[in-house]
């Protein structure tokens, strides 16, 4: 993830496989995606809208200053399409109360196997992110202790959730996949994309994970801060191989989400470290980043993340997971797509630098993602404790925390992680 400082440990053969495999999940279902043509035309609609922008010239800036500084604004409920809820996930969400709702979509580090079963015993946390150090303490063991603990924590079971990408940018080294998206780019074979996304998704389910937020979607060019991390830097090839490697997962029995939505390959910097700007403009970045996006949907992406990157042509003073622009407009109204928006880790140096975790969350909740990640365990409680106060208060919109709550809810129960 851009938010996430991945390590760099040895390199080690991926030969390590977990007991006990697990069953892929039979009731997968792609994520809504609304073709190719209808993005052709949106496409033409986005260089329209610039020709009338360079019309309007400086006052845009002000608009969008003066919105992301307004507090008061509504909360952006997706409204390109209304939300497909089924009767079970329904009944899930009606039996949740405030705090539970508030639970669901979090997505916590933790410090160790131990503090994580006690967290789990008292909340049914959205997922829970399992961090090297977590992996190295406990491995499959610790992640079924985890499991135990939280049946005690109430009936919906969290995400086990990876930041595992490749080869030097693997948080355990012991699991694969052991090559790296750039060096599968420069292959180009679409097959070996998907063959190692489908290896890697089987152990890692086989070792307990449901979600892992990778592949790394981005266009990312040499001066890219993610340039080793990604596949290339042609766009057509890109969209191909994170296709290729989204059914790989599917294959694989494991929820994968591209990251980082809407592109990082040309930001400024490492959002790890600290802001970063994309500069490029709308037709720019929708002709060049946004694809391996679309592409990622149209073969069934479950879930998507976020950048934290701030994109001048759509807010240029809020990170995008935090703009509604962004998190809804751009991936619900243009793309119309239905998956679960899940932001980059809040813990990053791209909002350390300025709001801070607690606030980003509800920000982020408000803009239109569905889930936040906090990989620091003390900033995730503080997280928690914002989202419900900012619920309670009414700053976020009992609508707007339905829709994210079920499209969590959705995912899981597809993940087999309740039943009703």
């Amino acid at each position: 993830m851009g938010g996430v400082a991945t390590e760099r440990p040895p390199e080690a053969t991926p030969d390590a496989q977990p007991r006990a495999p697990e069953r892929a999940p039979s009731d997968w279902k792609p994520a809504r995606w609304r073709g190719p043509s209808r993005w052709k035309r949106r496409l033409k609609r986005a260089l329209l809208v610039l020709v009338v922008l360079a019309l309007i010239g400086g006052s845009v800036a002000t608009v969008l200053v003066q919105r992301a500084a307004d507090d008061g604004a509504p909360d952006a409920v997706a409204a390109a399409a209304p939300q497909k809820v089924s009767a079970p996930v329904r009944r899930a969400l009606q039996g949740l109360s405030l705090p539970q709702r508030v639970d669901a979509v979090i997505v916590a580090g933790v410090a160790g196997i131990g503090d994580a079963e006690a967290q789990l015993r008292k909340a049914q946390l959205g997922g829970v992110l399992i961090s090297s150090q977590a992996w190295a303490e406990g491995g499959r063991a610790g992640i079924e202790r985890l499991r135990t603990a939280a049946t005690a924590g109430g009936p919906i079971a969290p995400l086990i959730t990876a930041v595992q990408e490749g080869g030097t940018y693997r948080a355990y080294p012991d699991l694969p996949p052991a090559a790296r998206e750039l060096e599968i780019g420069e292959i180009a074979d679409p097959a070996l994309a998907e063959r190692s996304a489908r290896q890697a998704a089987a152990v890692m389910r086989r070792a307990g994970f449901d979600l892992n937020l990778a592949p790394v979607a981005d266009v990312a060019t040499i001066d890219s801060p993610v340039a080793d991390r990604a596949y290339s830097d042609d766009p057509a090839l890109v969209a191909s191989l994170v296709a290729a490697a989204m059914r790989g997962c599917h294959t694989g029995g494991l929820a994968c989400a591209p990251s980082h939505f809407p592109g990082l390959g040309g930001a400024s910097a490492d959002t790890a470290q600290g802001p970063a700007t994309v500069s490029l403009d709308s037709a720019s970045l929708q002709a060049r980043d946004v694809p391996p996006f679309a592409a990622a949907f149209e073969a069934g992406a479950p879930a998507v993340v976020l950048s934290l990157a701030l994109y001048a042509t759509y807010d240029p003073v809020t990170p995008g997971a935090l703009s509604p622009a962004i998190a809804t407009d751009l991936l619900r109204g243009e793309l119309g797509y239905e998956g679960v928006a899940i932001t980059d880790d809040l813990s990053s140096g791209a909002v350390a630098a300025g709001i801070g975790a607690p606030d980003a969350a509800v920000r982020a909740l408000r803009a239109g993602a569905d889930m936040v990640v906090v990989s620091d365990p003390e900033q995730a409680a503080r997280a928690r404790q914002a989202v419900l106060e900012a619920a309670t208060a009414g700053r976020l919109s009992p609508a707007r925390l339905d829709e994210a709550v079920a499209r969590v809810l959705t995912l899981k129960r597809r993940r087999g992680l309740y039943t009703g």
